[in-house]
């Protein structure tokens, strides 16, 4: 349960996951998808899960399918009204919830009704625990955002371009970062909305994933920055799709790093712009250095970070339980 047509397309690619294991899936979209559905919220000023007209819709697909797991994407928590809709439904299934953003704070307007969350970045754990206090007995287990292979192919190896590159939304945060490595002279390529490229103003569009990959894997590097509020201490998506597809990822010295990849041979690692400096001009000097971090890369993502590898830790999660 998660939104469709987002930018991001982990709603997509878990479900692709379960199937991968075996499991029969089916994806339900929490956004309003009908007409009438969009007239209700917009004509009452409602959140999407407490559109009454959505909420039907859901709880009729849900009692339709039956579920013994319901995976519910960035949310610690549903609606007092949605949690009263679907009642019958969760009272026979494992309800979880998988947080993709960093939970700074406990959430307004929701009720601290899963029984698992799985965080993507350990900064969540303190809200969380603030959140489910004092419910009891919820578990809370750290499980990192992933990559689908089928998504983020590997590149046919050529020439790469003597530059990183950086593709994805450029936030006011990112383009000051992105000035202060141009004046160190350090080649940089951006892509994505908010780039600010006149000259180019293609680079400012909506990258399809085979495009990402043809740029992660055709560069020296792919340039990784967080963006503030949405990551503090954990692995973002681009993390896992750079080095699937052979791309070299360069990534802040955050602290869930090491729970993921190896800092120095599965993933490069740097604390500020005179540390990367150091380490571009390395790579561009050194193509076995390159080519050595981009296959062990992919390797360990293909060994721990696929969707499928996701899908088979919340079913094994849900063995336990029952």
């Amino acid at each position: 349960m998660g939104k469709g047509r987002s930018i991001l397309t982990w709603f997509e690619d878990l479900q692709l996951g379960f199937q991968q294991v075996g499991a029969e899936v089916r994806g339900i979209s929490i956004q309003a998808e009908t007409g009438e559905e969009r007239w209700v919220q917009k004509r009452e000023g409602l959140k999407e899960l407490e559109n009454p007209k959505v909420l039907a819709r859901i709880k009729a697909e849900m009692e339709a399918f039956s579920p013994d797991l319901i995976v519910v994407q960035n949310k610690a928590g549903l609606p007092s009204v949605a949690c009263e809709s679907w009642s019958g439904v969760m009272e026979n299934a494992q309800v979880v919830g998988w947080l993709c953003d960093n939970l700074n704070e406990p959430p307004m307007r929701l009720e601290a009704c899963f029984d698992r969350v799985y965080y993507f970045d350990s900064g969540c754990v303190a809200a969380l625990e603030a959140f489910y206090g004092k419910a009891g007995g919820v578990e809370f287990d750290y499980l990192p955002l992933a990559v689908a292979p089928e998504r983020y192919p590997l590149v046919a190896e050529g020439p790469r371009k003597q530059s990183i590159v950086f593709a994805g939304k450029c936030s006011p945060h990112r383009r000051a970062f992105f000035d202060q490595i141009r004046k160190k002279g350090l080649p940089l390529e951006v892509y994505g909305p908010g780039c600010g490229d006149w000259l180019r103003p293609w680079r400012g569009r909506r990258i399809s994933a085979p495009s990402l990959a043809k740029l992660y894997a055709g560069h020296v590097a792919c340039f990784n920055l967080l963006q503030p509020g949405n990551t503090d201490r954990g692995m973002n998506l681009r993390a896992f799709e750079a080095p699937c597809c052979g791309g070299v990822g360069l990534y802040p010295p955050v602290e869930d790093l090491p729970r993921c990849f190896e800092p120095g041979k599965e993933i490069l690692v740097y604390e500020d712009a005179d540390a990367l400096g150091e380490i571009v001009r390395e790579l561009l000097g050194n193509p076995d250095r390159v080519k050595a971090v981009a296959e062990a890369g992919r390797a360990r993502v293909l060994e721990e970070h696929t969707f499928k590898h996701r899908a088979e830790r919340m079913l094994a999660d849900l063995a336990n339980i029952r």
